[in-house]
């Protein structure tokens, strides 16, 4: 029996991504001391610098030194959203030391003012203080949406990097995408929101910005039909979201001849498959609507489910599509 719960309007394009896909280790700030427990942050609210001290223990700025004293630890500590991979410590005479695995502290002990790093003084009674410290990672990324008119905003994006993986915010849901044939795709929510490394991914928010949080997933999604980059496997066609025809329909995959932004998300079918110009939505997971009877208009193209163009507003009862939306003619 024919569903008659159907797909609603997903209003969702193919989106921009501010920063590179592939993620490369930068410098994300330098914070330099200033004053005791002072500083200054060359980049701000990227990370911040904290002190504890043992029982006996005090910590103190000159200028020449920067931080010193005896018995006093600082913690380097990353804002919400950002990665710290490694801290490079640089003492009074900028010898360095450098801690690649968190917590990021440098130390002193009560006994003896020169800074260690994992317990490794950068200097043994040479080095005086801690002057300054280059912080390294990754930074958190906003994707732009666009609205369902349903109150959820939605998106692709592509994870081009071979290792860094990725977390979607809270706000946000994640899809892998898998082919019905070459009628329709289904969508299935990734568990943990998470984008692995290489991997393409449908997005839905409830926010109208998405956040992306470096994570290390690496694992592959499978099932999933969703490709990324600009190249198209030889005797396929390339399928992307936008929103129908005039760009104010529904969303649904549409055959794509132009030059693909390896940012985003595409399918791919064969082209043996015929001049099929449709790909839509077969899932139970996207909210789903009854259609009522079209009115009357000859206005745009009509599709068969199969993706076939016909020559016009069809007669016979059952489900076409017209401007990515899919309708009933009773």
């Amino acid at each position: 029996m024919m569903k008659t719960r159907i797909l609603s309007i997903l209003a969702l394009l193919l989106m921009a991504v501010t920063g590179a896909m592939a993620q490369t280790e930068t410098l994300l700030t330098t914070i330099t001391a200033t004053g005791k427990e002072q500083a200054n942050y060359s980049t701000a609210n990227v990370a911040t610098v904290s002190f504890s001290y043992t029982a006996g223990g005090s910590s103190a700025y000159l200028a020449a030194w920067g931080w010193w004293g005896y018995g006093w630890t600082a913690t380097v500590t990353p804002a919400e959203g950002y990665t710290i991979t490694k801290c490079i410590f640089y003492d009074d005479a900028n010898r360095t030391a450098t801690d690649s695995e968190a917590p990021f502290v440098v130390e002193t002990t009560e006994e003896d003012k020169t800074p260690k790093v994992n317990g490794t003084p950068i200097l043994a009674y040479t080095s005086k203080g801690i002057t300054k410290i280059e912080v390294y990672g990754y930074a958190p990324f906003a994707v732009t949406t666009n609205s369902d008119g349903n109150g959820n905003y939605w998106s692709t994006f592509y994870n081009a990097s071979a290792t860094q993986g990725f977390t979607a915010d809270a706000n946000t849901t994640v899809y892998k995408a898998a082919l019905n044939g070459t009628s329709s795709v289904t969508l299935t929510e990734v568990a943990g929101r998470e984008i692995p490394a290489g991997q393409a991914v449908i997005l839905k928010s409830s926010a109208a910005s998405i956040t992306l949080t470096p994570a290390t997933t690496t694992a592959t999604l499978s099932g999933n039909d969703l490709k990324g980059g600009t190249t198209v496997a030889s005797g396929n066609d390339a399928y992307t979201l936008s929103r129908g025809n005039d760009g104010t329909g529904a969303v649904g995959f549409y055959k794509f001849s132009g030059s693909l932004d390896d940012s985003k998300a595409h399918l791919e079918i064969p082209t043996s498959a015929g001049s099929r110009g449709f790909i839509g939505f077969g899932d139970d997971n996207t909210t789903a609507i009854e259609l009522p009877a079209l009115a009357d208009d000859e206005a745009a193209e009509w599709y068969s489910l199969e993706g076939r163009r016909l020559s016009g507003k069809p007669a016979r009862k059952g489900i076409y599509v017209r401007n990515g939306q899919k309708y009933i003619i009773r």
